[in-house]
């Protein structure tokens, strides 16, 4: 029994202290998928009553890692990142699980429509884009494509404002 405690209190105190973090999801054709992820996402979520805002998020292009060195230079190129090397999210106003923003990507500014919940002390948010919409070229290799449409999530820690 001491030990289930134990175990419990270590969960515990280890999702209190869970890192931000941001995932992009791409599906392949003809097959396949990945995942890249950053633990670095850098700005502020702020909470006033049930809203939620943030003047400006970041992900350094660069800090997205898929787990495999290659396509994470392939990705990195894809994403322009030696001219434009962060994503920016800017102007996000939140309120009853949905909430709008602008986000940049590769020099392009464009709207995005995000749905998010709140698990304890953090934001858990997530929204889908087309890449063409940001002037990614279409991209392939060795015959197997990236599909337009990519899924984005966020988990972020929020301040009271």
């Amino acid at each position: 029994m001491k030990f289930l405690i134990s175990l419990c209190l270590v969960l515990s105190a280890a999702a209190a202290f869970a890192k931000p973090k941001v995932s992009v999801f791409v599906s392949l054709t003809p097959a396949g998928s990945f995942t890249a992820v950053s633990e670095k996402p850098k700005g502020n979520l702020f909470k006033s009553g049930d809203s939620f805002t943030a003047d400006k998020i970041t992900v350094t292009i660069e800090s997205l890692k898929t787990g495999i060195d290659l396509r994470d230079e392939h990705f990195w190129k894809h994403l322009n990142s030696t001219k434009h090397d962060k994503a920016v999210l800017t102007d996000l106003k939140a309120t009853n699980g949905k909430a709008t923003a602008n986000l940049e990507i590769n020099g392009v500014k464009k709207p995005v429509n995000i749905s998010y919940k709140v698990a304890g002390e953090e934001v858990i948010a997530s929204f889908s884009v087309k890449a063409s919409q940001f002037s990614l070229a279409k991209a392939e290799y060795l015959g197997v494509g990236v599909e337009d449409d990519v899924k984005v999530e966020a988990v972020l820690p929020y301040r009271a404002k």
